[in-house]
């Protein structure tokens, strides 16, 4: 009776064999970007996941229908617990499953040598994360549904440009902070990307807009203050090139106070 339980708990493990098959070794199936990613990450921590009662490690498996490749922890016939996923064309994900999904905390690296870690919720980022992209760009902060959403920080590959704020469904939208390598930058609102609502807007020089934009436009109430203290208030409809492109003979044609 001890021996059947124990040979019934044994095989609520591992997957069914129409869906995978045990195999004896790994073959090095790598792309060469995600090597590269991997040399210089190291080897993930799993003691960033939490334990899973009841999952236990297997051999590897490798599945029938794509022929991805799982080395980890099982629990009722799905990946459950900590494991890592090799996907055919070489991708690799490390980190904590439930119910053969990847959720919460856990490694990516795709082909093209972005990676993200942080948290997930079924196969998708959601929570806190990092995505860092090939050419070194990175965005650090929250998830939902794989797209950038709540706070958080968006770094260009040349430091060229960051934006701090708000995000929305993977947009920029409400409050956030954009700032140049040349000294410019904006604090106000935004909704698609772009400028909306109220905001400041600094140039290097010191100039400096305050008021109302709309789609990237300032446009509405404003005041303009130039670098010698001289200021225009009033409704404003132009861009930032047009006002560059046209600045000193804009400013002979505005009331200057």
């Amino acid at each position: 009776m001890i021996t059947l339980q124990k040979k019934q708990v044994e095989e609520s493990y591992p997957p069914f064999k129409d869906i995978a098959i045990p195999i004896e070794q790994v073959p090095e199936i790598f792309h060469h970007n995600v090597s590269k990613v991997l040399l210089q990450l190291g080897p993930f921590d799993y003691t960033q996941c939490p334990s899973m009662v009841g999952a236990k490690s297997l051999p590897p498996y490798q599945f029938l229908d794509k022929g991805g490749i799982y080395i980890g922890q099982w629990k009722n016939h799905q990946r459950n617990g900590k494991g890592k996923y090799i996907f055919p064309d070489g991708s690799l994900y490390e980190g904590f499953w439930v119910d053969d999904k990847a959720n919460g905390f856990g490694r990516l690296i795709v082909t093209s040598g972005d990676y993200y870690i942080g948290e997930w919720k079924n196969d998708k980022n959601d929570g806190y994360g990092v995505y860092v992209h090939a050419d070194k760009s990175r965005y650090e902060g929250f998830w939902k549904d794989d797209n950038r959403h709540g706070q958080g920080i968006e770094i260009w590959e040349d430091k060229s440009a960051v934006y701090e704020g708000s995000f929305y469904m993977g947009v920029k939208e409400g409050y956030g902070i954009y700032k140049w390598a040349d000294g410019s930058n904006y604090a106000g609102g935004f909704k698609n990307n772009q400028f909306q609502g109220m905001g400041t807007y600094i140039w290097p020089d010191g100039s400096k807009y305050e008021g109302q934009w709309q789609n990237n436009k300032m446009n509405g109430e404003g005041i303009m203050t130039w670098e010698d203290g001289r200021k225009y208030i009033g409704i404003f409809s132009i861009s930032l090139g047009e006002l560059q492109g046209q600045q000193k003979g804009w400013q002979r044609r505005i009331l200057l106070v």
